[in-house]
């Protein structure tokens, strides 16, 4: 599945979920599924004799059904540690951005919209091309894992009063 038909079929599930709660666990599980299985690309089977390769396993050997290896040449990940007050600038990801906090406490917020606390271990999807930035609490550390794809376009720092605004 090319990252494309993936953004779409996400922003289609969550647009039909009631619940962005229930969206933002969907596109996880979906986007974890498909990395894991894309992680593979490139891969073929051990030959008759042989062992797997290393790490990954043999993946012919692992699957019930046809399945399809996505490429993740265009994926990025990245795993941050915010200390308590440190925030990015503003920017835009071309194709969303899926965000986890490990540990800590995290604030989030899209442009127009109200600061968002993000507690440790509840997923949060950003839309393609909605401007926005994310960090850690005012008083608390945040590690967090990102994951997105295709262009990253930083803007301007975020103000302190942008930051400190008032949270829902």
């Amino acid at each position: 599945m090319r990252m494309a038909g993936m953004k779409v079929a996400l922003e289609k599930m969550i647009a039909r979920t009631a619940s962005r709660r229930h969206a933002v666990l969907g596109a996880l599980v979906t986007i974890g599924v498909v990395a894991m299985i894309a992680g593979a690309s490139g891969q073929q089977p051990a030959p008759a004799g042989q062992a797997a390769p290393a790490g990954r396993g043999n993946f012919a050997n692992n699957f019930t059904g046809k399945v399809v290896v996505g490429d993740t040449k265009e994926m990025r990940m990245s795993r941050i540690r915010f200390e308590a007050g440190a925030r990015t600038n503003w920017h835009l990801h071309a194709t969303g951005q899926l965000l986890l906090v490990e540990e800590g406490a995290g604030r989030l917020q899209e442009l127009g919209s109200p600061v968002v606390e993000i507690k440790a271990g509840v997923p949060v999807y950003t839309k393609a091309n909605v401007k926005h930035w994310h960090g850690a609490a005012p008083k608390e550390a945040a590690l967090q894992f990102s994951v997105y794809s295709g262009q990253l376009d930083w803007l301007e720092p975020v103000s302190d009063a942008d930051y400190l605004g008032p949270a829902r």
